[in-house]
């Protein structure tokens, strides 16, 4: 088996719903892996997650690990559109970095209590533990690693690496690459590298060079950031998402077709979509 990527949603900073943006959809960051074992890992929590519980569903009960990036609202709202919470059989490892305004279990507990969520976690049927990420991690036969990416409030950038099938994806969302550090990019690109380039590389590219100065802060990278990183890390494939809210449909595929002129292996995320992480 190969490590295969499920895309809940990949869209930026808030939902969007209507008829203009049925192929990449509208639903905040959150992405499923399933390991060559079977490992069941998610990445963040947007509103794409109620899709990733359909497809955890349909796997049946068991273990599953979510790791968070950060901990704005846009990565965190779904875990009140997760059935799966009010089932038993469930196990959720809930983890993420510790930041300056909390860690992973203050996070999810404020959002999932009065006066935001009916339900407190204590109330819930599936089993849920909170851990801090640490920079390694084993989940099955995925190893994962991180780092810290510009990100306002802090962010991380994860690794995960199939020791079974080889297959390795690069997650990096948010980040502002326009803000980082050296220290940043020799950790990133040490991520993107070691010990051998990743596979896959899913980016933040919520803009374009010609109208990111003016958003400059605000924590996103542009689309040919994420190009050029692949390219210097030696990275075949790049999926971009985080994409802005007001882009329909229409502006993505024209947006796809000026990226693949640049480079062949990139695309634009679509929710609902299965890809293959190979190795």
């Amino acid at each position: 088996m190969s490590l295969r990527l499920f895309i809940g949603g990949m869209r930026g900073s808030r939902p969007v719903t209507g008829g203009d943006f049925e192929e990449f959809g509208g639903d905040t960051t959150a992405l499923l892996l399933v390991g060559s074992g079977g490992e069941r890992l998610v990445l963040d929590a947007g509103t794409g997650m109620h899709a990733v519980a359909g497809q955890l569903a349909e796997m049946g009960p068991g273990e599953v690990t979510v790791l968070f990036s950060h901990y704005h609202l846009d990565h965190l709202a779904g875990l009140t559109m997760n059935p799966l919470f009010y089932r038993s059989g469930w196990s959720f490892q809930l983890m993420g970095p510790t930041l300056a305004a909390g860690g992973v279990r203050d996070a999810v507990t404020r959002l999932l209590a009065p006066p935001y969520w009916p339900l407190p976690v204590e109330r819930m049927s599936a089993r849920l533990e909170f851990a801090e990420s640490a920079a390694q991690m084993q989940v099955g036969c995925l190893r994962v690693r991180s780092c810290p990416v510009p990100h306002p409030g802090g962010c991380l950038a994860y690794r995960i690496d199939d020791t079974n099938s080889g297959g390795a994806l690069v997650f990096a969302t948010d980040l502002e690459w326009s803000q980082r550090t050296e220290a940043h990019e020799a950790a990133f690109l040490a991520l993107c590298r070691e010990p051998k380039p990743a596979d896959m590389l899913a980016i933040d590219a919520h803009f374009a060079r010609e109208n990111a100065q003016a958003f400059a802060g605000w924590g996103h990278s542009t689309w040919e950031d994420g190009v050029e990183i692949a390219a210097a890390a030696g990275i075949r494939q790049v999926l971009l998402g985080h994409h802005a809210p007001e882009a329909d449909d229409r502006a993505l595929r024209a947006l796809e077709s000026q990226v693949q002129k640049r480079s062949a292996g990139s695309l634009l995320a679509r929710a609902g979509q299965w890809l293959t992480v190979d190795g």
